[in-house]
């Protein structure tokens, strides 16, 4: 077992803390107002807003499981947020707390926001069942509007927050700090329990730390949106393809012994489906480019099942091979 804990942080190496990303998001005025039912996906309002990712543990790098995504826009009345949060667990998912509730003690989200430099900031929980709670800043959670939808392996979260709320008025061009976040306490299949979008280190409630959002004009279209969520997420992009690399190479490493062992008969099978695992995430590595983020979160995780199953079988046909001679 040590052997095997030794390997797997040779073969990935864990990250030190993320940089903040080089870029402002940027809060387009909504081309039309979102839909408050949860179904983030499927509001065409949505389409054209930059999406955000690459959520970090608090305090730490990037979580390497349960991502969230983040949009944000606005019109002359409200800013509207809406969140995405992986959720395999999603059937396991028990929302119970209410409107003013402890929303922060369940799975939910926050949101953090600074309007004026070095003013009061204002914090919003909203629950995966729909639940809306306040915090710093005592904003009027009454006058918001939020709703929730549990999918099979996800949820999404919607929340409109009039501009009154926050005693703004707005003006594009206007920079507000903020930090989107998530508390995750249905983990059946792991995940980390305080995740955030800012390089925050020890609470959420740290301005000092959260990133700018720039209040814009027109949104851009569906095309346009898609290139600027890509710029937006370049910095976690890196991060992930180094890992990615990581793996790559150590496939290559034991791609020999498992060859070795298909050619026995205890091994054959077991040996032959890694190498064709290992050839699956080869593909992902050459064709990077074009993967998706999940894509490529997905191949990582299979890497680093891989480098187990492995290492155990290329040392077990290594004692067999040598009992048997």
């Amino acid at each position: 077992m040590g052997l095997l804990l030794i390997a797997l942080s040779l073969a990935f190496p864990l990250p030190g803390h993320a940089a903040p990303a080089d870029k402002a998001y940027p809060c387009y005025r909504a081309p039309s107002a979102p839909t408050i039912d949860g179904d983030v996906l499927g509001d065409p309002a949505w389409q054209v807003i930059p999406c955000l990712t690459g959520f970090r543990v608090l305090g730490g790098s990037y979580t390497q499981a349960k991502q969230t995504t983040a949009r944000a826009c606005w019109d002359d009345e409200a800013l509207y947020v809406a969140m995405v949060c992986e959720e395999p667990d999603a059937a396991a998912l028990k929302p119970a707390v209410r409107d003013g509730g402890p929303t922060w003690q369940e799975d939910s989200i926050e949101i953090f926001l600074q309007p004026k430099a070095n003013g009061q900031v204002y914090q919003f929980g909203v629950t995966a069942g729909g639940a809306k709670g306040m915090g710093e800043g005592n904003p009027d959670i009454g006058k918001c509007a939020a709703a929730a939808k549990i999918g099979q392996v996800d949820y999404g979260i919607e929340i409109r927050i009039p501009f009154g709320v926050v005693d703004a008025r707005p003006a594009v061009g206007d920079q507000w700090l903020v930090t989107f976040c998530r508390n995750i306490f249905t983990t059946n299949s792991g995940g980390d329990k305080f995740t955030n979008w800012a390089p925050l280190l020890s609470r959420f409630l740290e301005p000092e730390h959260f990133l700018p959002m720039v209040l814009s004009g027109s949104a851009p279209d569906a095309a346009g949106a898609a290139q600027e969520t890509e710029a937006l997420n370049a910095p976690y992009r890196k991060a992930l393809l180094t890992e990615l690399r990581s793996a790559a190479k150590q496939g290559t490493e034991y791609r020999g012994a498992l060859a070795q062992a298909a050619g026995h008969p205890r091994f054959a099978e077991e040996a032959g489906k890694l190498l064709h695992q290992w050839e699956d995430v080869e593909r992902v590595n050459q064709e990077v480019d074009q993967a998706s983020l999940p894509n490529i979160r997905e191949a990582i995780a299979s890497a680093r099942s891989l480098v187990a199953d492995s290492y155990r079988v290329k040392y077990e046909y290594l004692i067999a091979k040598l009992l048997e001679e």
